[in-house]
């Protein structure tokens, strides 16, 4: 079995206990992301927006356009009842998506997406001057663990994995934070 496919079929099956597994321990870490990437207004896609925890505490600004991409027919269910009409969610691997925004976030995402074409599709749909936001755990432990429960893991980063990475993409202004056991990677597209 195809490894997305493996990883959709996991989140699917996970899907209706996801909240109550993790929901309070990314409460603070969403708060967190939020201030640091001081987001005001424009257009905001969360790839592997999961359940929708994320996009309804941003939804609590009215200036934005949330979107929210996930590979789950599950998670995105549980998302739609929570969120309504306050973004648009859609079913598409974070590596495909399209448009154009202001921000994108990859929050708890990004240790299950094909690195090398998710940075390159961030990338093209940001506007120039657009901000990449990427949270993930910075935990070694946390990394073994979830490979053998996670089919999809494609591996965690350490955070000057993720600079390098970020780096490698052509992304400015790089900065980090270490929030809990998470690292916030965050840069800007260069203008052209």
């Amino acid at each position: 079995m195809e490894l997305k496919e493996a990883n959709r079929r996991f989140f699917n099956i996970i899907a209706r206990y996801y909240d109550f597994l993790f929901r309070k321990a990314f409460d603070k870490v969403e708060e967190k992301a939020i201030e640091i990437a001081k987001i005001n207004k424009g257009k905001v896609l969360d790839a592997g927006c999961g359940t929708g925890n994320f996009l309804l505490k941003l939804s609590e600004n009215k200036k934005l356009k949330l979107y929210g991409a996930d590979i789950s027919e599950k998670m995105l269910e549980i998302a739609r009842k929570k969120l309504g009409n306050k973004a648009k969610l859609i079913l598409v691997e974070a590596e495909k998506v399209k448009g154009s925004y202001d921000y994108v976030f990859g929050f708890e995402a990004f240790h299950h997406l094909d690195k090398n074409k998710a940075m390159k599709n961030f990338y093209k749909v940001l506007k120039r001057n657009g901000k990449l936001i990427i949270v993930d755990l910075d935990f070694w432990i946390f990394n073994k663990l979830f490979e053998k429960i996670e089919p999809g893991n494609t591996g965690l980063y350490s955070a000057k994995e993720l600079e390098n990475i970020f780096k490698a993409y052509n992304f400015k202004d790089i900065k980090q934070e270490k929030i809990g056991l998470n690292i916030l990677t965050y840069g800007r597209k260069g203008g052209k």
